[in-house]
């Protein structure tokens, strides 16, 4: 096991972060990143891809003040997240790890390659531009690592990661290591020239990511989101597809009295660290982001990512649900989905009989509402209302007149009487 066979200082450090075993793709990697093979790692995100990459090629590493190995990232906060952790265990070999990323200052960046680092991580345009300067220098290179190689290899990446490549030695090791396959990790040969053995450990990966949706309409999203910022305990990372709508969004719920942060594509450095650092501290409810900020972050312990727009693919909703469950613990994925959204929310998730639908009840998320009893009671009689007073009395015919003659008729005369 890799364990068993990892540097000591490796282990000591192992066992004192109460790692567990190794996970899949870093008991698969170990032995043949140490050998010098070239590599295609395929994971999951969330189950310690870097370490997976990092343990073995830092223990080949020599101290000789010599630049050895190279980790290209797609963005800044990834660049700052495996740097971080490059820098943590290489220098429990005494190895100097520097990070060269866009958006920092590259006077500082020059300052610190004075200090002849074995190890540089960085994203591609960013070391590009200061190994066109000849300020950063990869004739001594024995290995590059593609860390989110699915992106990196995408058309409007590739033409400048090949360059970048290119100024290294013709006879380097290669690692390409993503949480999704793609054609092009499948045909690395057509870009550079190596023939990797492919290590893919999809399904051999615990996870534990739940999978729901909120029955929403669109026109209420923003209040949907709204309520379920009110559930206690509530913290999640939020997608938005487009910067306009991430602003909208956040002013809203500002509005409504909730804190919420942004990853901003326009933010700088500074900015973004920021905003992520208030963030796991618990002091926000949600971190509103786009695919393009927010890949590669790592959020320890977040238990909800929140799709406020569905994602455009498969491969993207991998990549956003990455963030919650990682390292095997329990997280849950919510779609704010329409009818229509919750049949493509199917079409995207690993398994669409176990996607949930959940409610707001009692200020909670709940996936079954309560049943209510509903008693059925008998409608009181009619009262039949009679008036008090008397029915008027109908009126009596006249009695007919007699017909008689003229001669008949009393004309009321009277008796006459003698004198």
């Amino acid at each position: 096991m890799m364990i068993e066979e990892i540097n000591d200082r490796f282990k000591r450090y192992w066992k004192a972060m109460s790692f567990q075993l190794p996970t899949p793709i870093q008991e698969r990697s170990y032995q043949p990143l140490l050998n010098g093979e070239d590599v295609v790692g395929l994971s999951p995100t969330g189950t310690g891809k870097t370490l997976a990459y990092a343990i073995p090629l830092l223990s080949k590493l020599k101290r000789n003040g010599e630049l050895q190995l190279v980790i290209i990232t797609p963005s800044q906060e990834l660049g700052v997240q495996v740097g971080r952790v490059l820098e943590e265990w290489a220098g429990l070999l005494d190895l100097n790890s520097q990070t060269l990323i866009g958006g920092a200052s590259s006077k500082r960046q020059i300052e610190s390659l004075k200090t002849k680092p074995e190890i540089v991580v960085g994203t591609t345009g960013r070391m590009l531009e200061l190994s066109n300067q000849r300020k950063l220098k990869l004739h001594t290179v024995k290995t590059v690592v593609l860390d989110e190689a699915d992106y990196l290899l995408q058309r409007e990446h590739l033409d400048n990661v090949r360059e970048f490549v290119k100024k290294m030695p013709g006879q380097r090791q290669m690692a390409f290591y993503s949480a999704t396959d793609s054609e092009n990790l499948r045909n690395i040969s057509r870009w550079f020239n190596t023939d990797p053995i492919i290590l893919d450990t999809a399904d051999a990966s615990v996870n534990q990511t739940e999978h729901g949706y909120v029955l929403t309409d669109n026109r209420k999203r923003a209040e949907m989101l709204r309520r379920i910022g009110n559930v206690k305990g509530m913290k999640a990372l939020v997608f938005v597809n487009a910067v306009q709508e991430l602003d909208y969004l956040a002013e809203k719920l500002k509005f409504e009295n909730l804190n919420v942060l942004m990853l901003h594509s326009e933010y700088g450095t500074s900015q973004r660290k920021h905003a992520l650092e208030t963030f796991k501290n618990d002091e926000a409810v949600f971190l509103l982001t786009t695919d393009l900020s927010a890949r590669g972050i790592d959020i320890p312990d977040l238990p909800y990512v929140i799709n406020y727009d569905l994602p455009l693919s498969k491969e993207v909703y991998q990549h956003r649900s990455g963030r919650t469950g990682r390292m095997g613990k329990e997280g849950r994925v919510l779609s704010l989905a329409n009818e229509r959204g919750i049949r493509e929310v199917k079409k995207l998730i690993p398994h669409p009989s176990e996607l949930t639908e959940w409610f707001i009840y009692g200020g909670q998320l709940v996936d079954q509402l309560p049943e209510v009893e509903v008693e059925t009671v008998k409608a009181p009689p009619k009262k039949v209302v009679r008036s008090k007073e008397k029915p008027e009395a109908k009126p009596t015919s006249k009695p007919k007149k007699k017909k008689r003659n003229k001669s008949q008729k009393n004309k009321g005369a009277r008796r006459k009487t003698k004198d």
